[in-house]
C-alpha cells in the first residue's frame, strides 16, 4: 500500500500527541477524526520508536477489530490547509501553468515530463500540499512511550 500521509509530532505528553500531517499522494484525501485512523497513525510512528513493535501492533489490531475507541479518549482535526483537495483542479492548474511556458499538448512527450515534474513538485511542497493537525489523547498514556517531539513518518493509515 502507498503512503498517503506525512506525520510530525509536533508536541506530546500526558497521553496527548499533536501531529502535522501533509498529504503526500492524492487519494490521502481528507484526514478524519475517528479513533481508527489515529491508531494506525501513531501504529506506523510507533514501528520505528524502538521497543515500541508490540504496542504498534496491537493498536493496529485494535483499528482493524474496530475496538480503536476503547484506547482513543478524543481526536480533532483543525489548522486545515488546502483542504478540502480536488485532483482534477489541482492538474487543471499544471495544465495552465504549462501552456502559459508555451508548452504544447501536442508533443505527448515534452508535455507529460512537464506535467509529471509538476505534479511531484506538489506533493514536495508543503505550501501546496493539503495539511492538518490531528490531536490524539489516549486513555493511557504510555501508549505513546517511544515517540517525541519532532519524530517523522509516513503512513498509509485510513479510516
Amino acid at each position: 500500500m502507498s503512503s498517503l500521509w506525512n506525520a510530525r509530532v509536533q508536541e506530546i505528553g500526558g497521553g496527548t500527541v499533536v501531529l502535522r500531517l501533509t498529504a503526500i499522494h492524492p487519494d490521502a484525501g481528507e484526514p478524519p477524526e475517528s479513533a481508527a485512523f489515529a491508531v494506525r497513525l501513531l501504529a506506523d510512528g510507533l514501528e520505528r520508536a524502538a521497543g515500541a513493535t508490540e504496542r504498534a501492533s496491537a493498536l493496529d489490531a485494535r483499528a482493524d477489530a474496530g475496538t480503536a475507541g476503547e484506547v482513543v479518549a478524543g481526536v480533532s482535526v483543525t489548522e486545515r490547509r488546502n483542504l478540502p483537495f480536488s485532483e482534477h483542479a489541482a492538474k487543471e492548474r499544471i495544465y495552465a501553468a504549462l501552456r502559459e511556458r508555451g508548452l504544447d499538448p501536442g508533443d505527448a512527450s515534452a508535455w507529460d515530463a512537464a506535467f509529471q515534474a509538476e505534479w511531484r513538485a506538489l506533493w514536495q511542497d508543503p505550501s501546496r500540499a493539503p495539511q492538518a493537525t490531528l490531536t490524539v489523547r489516549l486513555r493511557e498514556a504510555g501508549l505513546l512511550d517511544g515517540l517525541t517531539a519532532g519524530d517523522n513518518w509516513e503512513s498509509a493509515a485510513y479510516g
